[in-house]
């Protein structure tokens, strides 16, 4: 099958892979695991570890289920390499390689990725990586659909993780988010950037505890990281529960006010007494311009002292 640019939409290609949504916290069976010697990391069930979330559950053409980088042992990341799972037409697996390290990075600490572009038969995909001492997250969108097209989201941490202990006040989060936004109807894919900022609440629900934030300071880079606009919006990241079983914080709503964007946003608390939360987020919407675009994008904030 000859796929170019704008041709198949998503709803088709739901023929050829998996089109579902799954718990994002499954078995804890295979936390921190490698993937096995033979299933290759484009291939098999992807990631089921507790330790890790992905954007399966907030939308369904976001099917990317496994995320692995690999670092190739120098100060240089420029042979650093991203692979993801799931994704169709990405021309990566075990033995092709993966997602390519491209300059320059995202200016707050975001890397961009790349899938190697082929000439028949593949579309490229772009993605957004960032690691802290706790966790790793990452996003990945492409503009060679006819629609929004496949993507996804992760949020992982490194080993299990707790939440901050109980006391009065609210626990304060900061940190950086980035996303990878495409524009339905035309192949333009972009880069939005932002600071994040959560305050945690362990006591205030009875064996519950909240999580609420926004996003600020957003700005938009084009496909070659390239500055465009300063966005005027703030995302609101509306009040979700903790699940103190897994140290995870529950799917609830996110939006821009009247600005168009809506959607929804997950976290994971990352470290040993909850010192980071590691999130994403799925917007969709008119947003500044005048055709729908998707965003996702995923972000690592920390408290203060981390």
């Amino acid at each position: 099958m000859y796929l170019t640019k704008r041709i198949f939409s998503v709803s088709a290609l739901c023929l050829l892979t998996a089109c579902g949504s799954t718990n994002p916290f499954m078995d804890d069976t295979n936390d921190n695991a490698p993937p096995s010697d033979n299933v290759p990391p484009d291939e098999g069930p992807g990631d089921t570890s507790s330790n890790s979330l992905f954007a399966t559950a907030l939308n369904e053409d976001l099917t990317m289920n496994s995320l692995e980088y690999r670092d190739n042992g120098t100060v240089d990341p420029s042979d650093d390499t991203l692979l993801i799972n799931n994704l169709p037409f990405d021309n990566t697996n075990e033995s092709e390689g993966g997602y390519t390290y491209t300059e320059p990075p995202l200016p707050n600490g975001f890397s961009r990725y790349e899938s190697p572009i082929v000439p028949v038969g593949e579309v490229q995909y772009f993605a957004v990586f960032r690691r802290s001492g706790y966790a790793q997250v990452g996003a990945v969108a492409s503009g060679d659909y006819a629609s929004y097209g496949y993507g996804g989201a992760a949020a992982q941490r490194f080993d299990a993780a707790g939440v901050p202990a109980e006391r009065a006040e609210a626990y304060s989060f900061s940190g950086e988010y980035a996303a990878v936004r495409v524009t339905d109807g035309t192949d333009v894919v972009e880069y939005v950037t932002g600071e994040v900022n959560l305050q945690a609440d362990i006591t205030d629900f009875d064996n519950i505890g909240a999580v609420v934030g926004d996003i600020t300071n957003r700005q938009l880079y084009d496909v070659n990281g390239n500055q465009l606009l300063v966005l005027t919006d703030v995302v609101n990241l509306d009040v979700a529960e903790i699940d103190f079983s897994n140290a995870a914080i529950r799917s609830s709503d996110a939006n821009n006010g009247s600005g168009g964007l809506s959607g929804s946003w997950q976290g994971i608390f990352a470290g040993p007494n909850g010192e980071e939360i590691a999130g994403i987020v799925v917007l969709e919407g008119t947003a500044e311009k005048p055709n729908p675009v998707r965003e996702t994008g995923a972000f690592i904030a920390a408290q203060p002292d981390n």
